[in-house]
């Protein structure tokens, strides 16, 4: 796709709606709908442990017309596919995606074969992030509201991944269309969302941060919007992990995640990101983790080549020197609970071997401040995780 994705952020910002009652924004956003017709796309554990889709059908009514929990873990196409046919199936006029980063990006994937109407995998291919192609969308009638319910941030980009049913990879696709119209932040309703998603998927929200701070180049507001984002997931995840049921910390995490994604898609990330990818899609590890794993190993990596701006990311962190961030990260989410260190996920060697091989070519970690370029240097990374 051509049409160029960068994020405005100051454009995104006008979609937010922060709201802790999630059904009291969505009837608001649709109050002026002459004939709304919803169909609800909702992660799995949430349909079974919340109260939202009760209450949601309890105030829209038959302005409602389905609701499932179609989508799972990275995203794949037959998954896509399935939602986008149910979506015109019902001539749903708006799609409402409840979840995670994976329910997100698979209602932005279903909506583009939807209001495109894609037929199969190889025409979805064509049009991928790489493809060059210009799509000429000149209307989008099925439109997005989405209500995330970790830290992922998938709501605030253009771009979605999915796993292709051709390569077996993650792909990417990106347009400016894909921006949700509604992006409703609820911190009541992330309640339900287990501990460990949550502050896992906000170390991926870090990892966007660290990693866009870190870009060569950076431009200066991408890199100041990314340093305070740091800062809110910073101190909201830490009152969180202290006090689960405070509402507060919950919000200053959510907005966090907004500033944190300011340079996602106007930048390529580096290898905490590409091999959080390949362990995601090979070793069946969720994203968040993957982060949790690597990002510690790849700041301290990259740190002859990134030095000034991991001195930023210091100041950010209330620390003296670069020297100390990546340790800094580490210690930050072993005090979260989570896991920080590879050896923790007991992940099979024959499945790292395939991962060191993989990063030789992927585009993102190729994309790294410091090179790499040997399976040496890949292993590297790996003994600085631990």
């Amino acid at each position: 796709m051509t049409e160029t994705a960068f994020p405005d952020m100051t454009e995104i910002q006008k979609r937010l709606v922060i709201e802790r009652d999630a059904p009291e924004a969505i009837a608001q956003i649709i109050t002026s709908e002459p004939n709304p017709r919803i169909f609800v796309s909702i992660s799995r554990s949430l349909a079974k442990n919340s109260p939202i889709t009760k209450d949601l059908q309890s105030r829209l009514r038959t302005k409602i017309v389905g609701v499932g929990s179609i989508l799972r873990e990275h995203t794949p196409y037959d998954k896509v596919f399935e939602l986008a046919r149910e979506i015109s199936r019902l001539k749903a006029t708006h799609l409402l995606s409840i979840g995670g980063g994976s329910v997100i990006d698979g209602g932005k994937i279903a909506l583009l074969v939807a209001n495109l109407k894609i037929k199969d995998a190889e025409e979805l291919e064509a049009i991928n992030y790489g493809s060059g192609k210009d799509l000429g969308i000149t209307s989008w009638p099925i439109q997005h509201i989405a209500v995330p319910t970790t830290l992922s941030g998938a709501e605030f980009t253009p771009i979605a991944g999915a796993t292709s049913s051709i390569t077996g990879r993650k792909t990417g696709f990106a347009h400016t269309a894909l921006v949700p119209d509604y992006i409703v932040l609820s911190s009541a309703l992330s309640k339900y969302t287990p501990e460990r998603l949550w502050l896992s998927t906000g170390i991926r929200a870090v990892d966007h941060a660290v990693e866009t701070i870190c870009v060569p180049g950076v431009d200066i507001e991408s890199a100041d919007f990314c340093a305070k984002g740091l800062k809110m997931l910073y101190q909201g995840m830490t009152a969180t992990r202290q006090n689960p049921e405070d509402l507060p910390p919950r919000e200053t995490s959510q907005l966090g995640v907004y500033y944190a994604t300011a340079g996602i898609s106007r930048y390529r990330m580096g290898a905490s990101h590409g091999l959080g990818y390949l362990l995601g899609v090979i070793g069946h590890v969720p994203h968040g983790i993957t982060s949790c794993v690597f990002l510690p190993a790849v700041v301290t990596y990259n740190l002859p080549e990134t030095k000034e701006a991991q001195q930023q990311i210091a100041k950010v962190l209330d620390l003296q020197t670069a020297e100390e961030v990546g340790p800094a990260l580490r210690d930050f989410i072993g005090r979260l609970g989570l896991p920080n260190r590879l050896s923790a996920l007991d992940i099979s060697t024959e499945t790292l071997d395939e991962i060191k091989s993989g990063a030789l070519t992927h585009p993102v970690v190729q994309a790294n401040p410091k090179p790499i370029k040997t399976i040496e240097d890949v292993t590297q990374i790996f003994n600085f995780s631990g």
